[in-house]
Formats: structure tokens, C-alpha cells, sequence
């Protein structure tokens, strides 16, 4: 047992810095220039590191790039505007399909796009409800005034407000129209040309104002609507 055992620690070498137990002198000396040539060596490895380095993007600008890149950068966005701006004209493109609009626009266009067109819809759908139910109202109200149900084409159905102003603003303009034909009457004089007496063109039609057309719409209907396009 004791002879395998010396037989295994004789076999087994450990390496050890013998430079350490050496005293000072020549040794010493030889130790020291190893310790300064071992500097030397990694300071001529760290300066090829730094020389191996890629410059950076400042140097890379100061070398003469500069121009390159502004020409780079200037077609980047050139060509963003001109995508941008073909998108623009095909969303505002009336003869395009509503399939290649959608086609192309991007996930969050397309989800924005059809929002606004659903509460588009929604109003329309929502103008129109009013419009008949305010005028229904307004015939009965003008037919309770005694005047001429006709009227209710030319009334402001924007809401209940808009519509009660314009039927009072219909009244007062039908009344003085009325009052202005008793009078010219009780004076002995002509009777008012009519509208189809006069010849009123669509050019005379369209400068005329709200009680003008008023009332040439409840003496000649039938021009009113040929003029009006009612």
C-alpha cells in the first residue's frame, strides 16, 4: 500500500513559479525585463484593438459622406410624401370601388375608415328620420295657419327649432305678400303680374330672394317648380 502510494505522488507533477523563491540580483533583474516585455506585448495588443475599431457615424460624415447622406435621407422622404399622397388621392378617388379603396389602406386605415362611414350612415339615416317628421308637423301646423301646404317644401328641417322659425318666417313673408295684392286691388290699380306674365327666367329666379320666391312660388306653383327644380 505504502509503495502504491509513492509510486502515484512520484508520478504526479505540479508545476510551481520557481522565479518566486529566487533571490534579488541578475535573476531578479531577468525577472523584472520579463515583467516589462510581458507590458510591452499587451500594450501592443490593445493599441491593434483600438486601430481595428469602426468608425463612427460623425467620422463617417466628416470623410466626405455627408452629401451622400443627405441624398439618401432626402429620397427617403421624398418617397414617403409621394406614397402618402397617392393613398390620399385614392381615398378621394369617387370612381374607385370600395374594395380598392380598402385594398389600400393599412389594418388601423381601414378600421377608421369604415367608423366614420358607419356614423356617416348613421346620421343620414338619422337627418332623413327628421326631416319627414318635422315636416309632417309642419303641414298640419301651416294647414292650421291657412296657409298653403305647399309651403313646406321650402322650410329649414335642420331640427324642431330651425323648422318652427321658418314657418314663422313663411307666414309673415305669404301675409305681406297678400296684404300687398289687397292693397294694390282697393287702390284701383293693375293687378300684380304674375310671375308667368313677367317672364321670369332662371337667371331672375336665382337672384331672387327668400320672400321673392315665396312668393312667386304661392302665385305661379307650377313655374315655382320649373324654376326650382322642386
Amino acid at each position: 500500500m505504502k509503495y502504491r502510494t509513492k509510486r502515484f505522488f512520484g508520478n504526479c507533477r505540479i508545476p510551481m513559479d520557481l522565479q518566486f523563491f529566487a533571490e534579488g540580483g541578475d535573476d531578479g533583474g531577468a525577472g523584472g525585463n520579463g515583467g516589462g516585455s510581458g507590458e510591452g506585448e499587451g500594450n501592443g495588443t490593445g493599441n491593434e484593438g483600438g486601430e481595428n475599431q469602426p468608425p463612427s457615424f460623425d467620422e463617417l460624415l466628416k470623410n466626405g459622406h455627408q452629401a451622400e447622406f443627405d441624398r439618401r435621407v432626402q429620397k427617403a422622404i421624398n418617397t414617403a410624401l409621394a406614397n402618402a399622397q397617392e393613398k390620399w388621392q385614392a381615398l378621394t378617388d369617387d370612381k374607385l370601388s370600395e374594395a380598392e379603396k380598402l385594398a389600400k389602406m393599412t389594418k388601423e386605415e381601414k378600421s377608421q375608415y369604415l367608423a366614420q362611414k358607419h356614423e356617416k350612415e348613421l346620421a343620414d339615416r338619422e337627418a332623413a328620420l327628421t326631416r319627414r317628421e318635422l315636416m309632417a308637423e309642419a303641414k298640419n301646423t301651416l294647414a292650421e295657419k291657412k296657409l298653403p301646404v305647399s309651403l313646406a317644401e321650402v322650410l329649414n328641417y335642420t331640427d324642431a327649432d330651425s323648422c318652427s322659425k321658418s314657418i314663422a318666417a313663411v307666414e309673415k313673408a305669404f301675409q305681406e305678400a297678400v296684404q300687398a295684392a289687397v292693397e294694390e286691388k282697393l287702390k284701383g290699380g293693375k293687378p300684380p303680374k304674375k310671375a308667368q306674365d313677367a317672364g321670369v327666367t332662371k337667371e331672375e329666379y336665382a337672384k331672387m330672394g327668400y320672400s321673392e320666391r315665396l312668393k312667386l312660388k304661392t302665385e305661379n306653383p307650377e313655374l315655382y317648380k320649373q324654376l326650382s327644380g322642386v
